[in-house]
């Protein structure tokens, strides 16, 4: 048995690599995996301030879903922003996509643009994710698992889908020899992710620490073959969904979390060092800023929608083109048919009124003969990637810039 090592310990194993296996294989050599201690009953040692910290962060969480209450658009906010999130999920895995390719995959059908399906299955798992945390009760390893399989489901990554890895795993590197990091033995992963859920339903923490330890814990784990930044990603909105903390919406944490992709690798280290204080207040900030970031995002849609609204009269009170303003926020991306469905009006109605925000510079046709033509909000989009710029630049007040006029004022 190796030595400890911060919040767990180290075991010495050697590697041979199975020539008869595909994929990395490396050389032969010894290496360590690190065990993480277990938490179900941790009792995190927060300093006054962090713990200040992460109370001022769930506020604000709070603060966002109560201001958003009354707004019509809400659903269209939660749409928006669990893209912003799966979007930013995924660049943490180097999947990059835009988010008008994005809605566009969604409207036109993926084919076989692999990777805007993968970032669709991440959308997907924190749907999921959302869904588990609003049933309450305690959370379950078979919960995990379908956040996963709601993952996975792009080759190669669907052979393992809802299944806990069975083999050795580790981060960077071809072998676990040379690796940044490497995971705990698979025999230890149940257990441990059985450790992990009795933790998720403590009721005891704070909703921001328990996000950002179980976060945490289970990258330390690496409980998959792949994909375990992202459910990693996908526990936060269970616990802050589980907790009441964010009943509407959870605001995108993880673009805030990748805007320095280094330092947030140094934070999960410093977890797994067991300075746990010093993560818990990186992760706390984070959410904060995210917070405050969505909150300016959802005012800025509502201004854009009234301009619509302004830009398209006349229109009747039941006027097709009132209701299509109303689900641009979900559906930037549209169709005839998704008009019809959301609002239930004929086909031809749908296309008069969707014809009516064109003409009023609203929306912009796409024609096509094969799939059908579709229409799409410009606006939005350079809403989308302005806030999602805004979020890069501030998210990490002092090392990547001054905090943005709009953050200034609430200070």
């Amino acid at each position: 048995m190796g030595a400890g090592g911060g919040r767990g310990r180290y075991e010495s194993r050697s590697w041979a690599p199975d020539f008869t296996r595909s994929g990395r294989l490396g050389g032969a050599g010894t290496y360590r995996t690190f065990i993480p201690e277990p938490i179900a009953d941790f009792e995190p040692e927060l300093s006054a301030s962090t713990s200040a910290l992460s109370e001022r962060a769930g506020a604000a969480v709070r603060d966002l879903n109560a201001s958003a209450v009354g707004l019509r658009p809400l659903e269209g906010l939660a749409r928006q922003l669990l893209r912003s999130e799966a979007l930013a999920s995924s660049a943490i895995e180097g999947l990059r996509l835009s988010h008008r390719k994005l809605a566009r995959a969604e409207v036109e059908g993926k084919g076989g643009n692999f990777k805007a399906l993968e970032v669709l299955a991440n959308t997907g798992a924190m749907e999921e994710a959302v869904r588990i945390g609003s049933a309450g009760g305690d959370l379950t390893v078979d919960e995990i698992l379908a956040i996963h399989r709601e993952l996975a489901i792009v080759p190669p990554l669907d052979r393992i889908a809802g299944r806990l890895r069975e083999e050795q795993g580790w981060i960077g590197g071809d072998s676990p020899p040379d690796a940044e990091y490497v995971g705990p033995s698979h025999e230890h992963v149940p257990g441990l992710v059985a450790d992990l859920c009795r933790f998720m339903s403590r009721d005891d923490l704070s909703p921001v620490a328990q996000a950002a330890i179980a976060h945490a814990q289970l990258e330390t784990i690496h409980p998959f073959g792949d994909g375990n930044g992202r459910v990693g990603r996908c526990l936060i909105h269970v616990l802050l969904r589980r907790r009441g903390t964010a009943p509407n919406y959870v605001p995108p944490v993880s673009l805030v979390l990748g805007a320095d992709k280094d330092a947030y690798i140094a934070g999960l280290e410093n977890f797994r060092a067991d300075k746990v204080d010093r993560w818990v207040a990186q992760f706390a900030r984070a959410v904060e800023a995210a917070a405050a970031h969505a909150a300016d995002f959802s005012a800025r849609v509502t201004d854009l929608q009234a301009e619509w609204t302004k830009r398209a009269e006349p229109m009747r009170a039941d006027a097709a083109a009132r209701a299509i303003i109303d689900d641009l926020p979900s559906f930037p991306f549209i169709t005839a048919a998704i008009v019809e469905q959301l609002t239930g009006r004929s086909r031809v109605a749908a296309i008069n009124g969707l014809e009516h925000l064109a003409r009023a510079g609203i929306l912009s046709r796409r024609r096509n003969q094969r799939r059908g033509d579709s229409w799409e909000a410009k606006q939005l989009f350079t809403l989308l990637d302005r806030f999602e710029s805004a979020v890069r630049l501030t998210c990490y007040p002092g090392i990547l810039g001054e905090k943005p006029d709009f953050l200034r004022e609430k200070a």
